[in-house]
């Protein structure tokens, strides 16, 4: 029997490990030749491209799928979305179209299919200036201000009162952008609901509850979140009605909620696993790993879920940042690589330069640690986080925020395939 034959776009070595044995043939197209030789004898072949020219990949994916026909693409990078998706629609393959990535990823276009299907009750509007930003929240009262298309809580602003709408319209124009999303804010905990979906069909995997700073910025989360049965019934209920509304039909999803005293709302949803490492934290509390049943679900496995699976424990991870400057050193990382109750720690090579904590890419590092409930867990990992200290030299920064090209590269990828 032949191999199947499957596109990835990028992957990190860890995900593409995940197809061993599964009896796939992997092309892997990768903005850089970065992988280690174990991982590259996965692949039947690796190829160098570049994403931001549509019309190379496009040739160069009709060109490999003439040779042997692709039977599914898979694609966990946020960026590269609307690519995959358009690829897809290209080959007749199915998995997220062009249509539903392109809606997931314009967070406007998303609130407002919403409130029309009356799944939220949230405003929003598109802001081309500090005047509408002020507008705005004078007749809808505080507000989020944040890219249309952005991830990682980068430029998320919150306006108390009319007032903040200078200053954040000012990081807009130095930041190169010519408007912003602005949001009614909703009040409550957030948490975000891990969906896996095979033929329509949405199968609720885990909550994670998460814990920000002033800045929005994701600083750690914990698997199980902790929900009434009530709780989870009406988010789990929200967020598979989300799901058809964009048109997700099959793998994993990360939809982000917020718990109002009205109820459920959401913020936001995207067709791939969640950042972060909640694949992990969903790994060891269920036994479920989204990311290899991705690939099984293209090697024609049957995927073994039929509802929530039971949780065994909890997990929780934080993520590790210091003040501004040069890492030189780093220390504490092997006494809590070595507590039993830690399953992993990771942390940047010194020399490596902080910028402080603004957005999820000055992130230095993580721990993953152990516990019976999610409090439990979320505790241990914050007293572990405290051991580990990273010493900085200070140096001057150049201005401006190094998350844009990150942003901008989602931002233009999706302007390729916009009508």
């Amino acid at each position: 029997m032949s191999l199947r034959r499957v596109l990835v776009l990028e992957g990190s070595a860890r995900f593409l490990a995940k197809s061993a044995g599964l009896g796939l043939q992997i092309i892997n197209l990768r903005s850089t030749d970065d992988l280690p030789v174990q991982v590259r004898e996965l692949c039947r072949e690796v190829q160098v491209v570049d994403f931001y020219s549509l019309d190379r990949i496009s040739d160069t994916v009709l060109a490999l799928h003439s040779q042997a026909p692709f039977s599914a693409i898979i694609c966990q990078a946020e960026s590269l979305q609307t690519v995959a998706g358009y690829l897809n629609d290209l080959l007749g393959l199915p998995g997220t179209s062009l249509a539903t990535a392109r809606l997931v990823s314009d967070k406007f276009a998303l609130r407002e299919q919403l409130r029309a299907r009356r799944l939220s009750s949230a405003a929003s509007a598109i802001a081309h200036s500090a005047e509408q930003l002020e507008i705005f929240t004078r007749e809808n009262g505080p507000a989020i201000a944040k890219p249309r298309s952005g991830s990682g809580s980068w430029g998320v602003m919150r306006l108390e009162r009319a007032s903040d709408a200078a200053s954040a319209w000012q990081w807009a124009l130095k930041a190169g952008m010519t408007e912003l999303l602005v949001e009614t804010l909703l009040v409550g905990p957030e948490i975000s609901l891990e969906f896996f979906s095979v033929a329509g069909q949405h199968i609720p995997l885990a909550a994670t509850t998460k814990e920000v700073n002033e800045r929005f910025v994701e600083v750690g989360h914990a698997v199980p979140a902790a929900l009434t049965k009530r709780q989870f019934e009406q988010c789990q209920e929200l967020v598979a009605a989300v799901l058809d509304t964009v048109g997700i039909q099959w793998g994993p999803s990360h939809t982000e909620v917020i718990l109002t005293a009205d109820g459920p709302e959401v913020v936001e949803t995207h067709c791939r696993r969640a950042g972060g490492h909640i694949n992990e934290l969903v790994r060891l509390v269920y036994g479920v790993d989204m990311e290899e049943l991705v690939f099984r679900h293209a090697a024609g496995q049957e995927i073994p879920l039929s509802g929530q699976p039971e949780a065994n424990g909890a997990a929780a991870v934080r993520w590790l940042g210091a003040e501004t400057g040069v890492v030189t050193s780093v220390y504490g990382v092997d006494e809590v690589a070595d507590d039993s109750y830690v399953s992993e720690v990771s942390v940047l090579a010194p020399g490596t330069r902080s910028h402080g904590l603004r957005w999820a890419g000055d992130y230095l590092g993580h721990l993953i640690a152990l516990g019976a409930t999610p409090e439990e867990a979320m505790a241990r990992a914050s007293s572990l986080e405290r051991k580990i200290r990273f010493v900085v030299e200070p140096e001057p920064l150049v201005s401006g925020c190094n998350a844009r090209g990150v942003t901008r590269e989602a931002t233009d990828l999706l302007s390729l395939l916009n009508p």
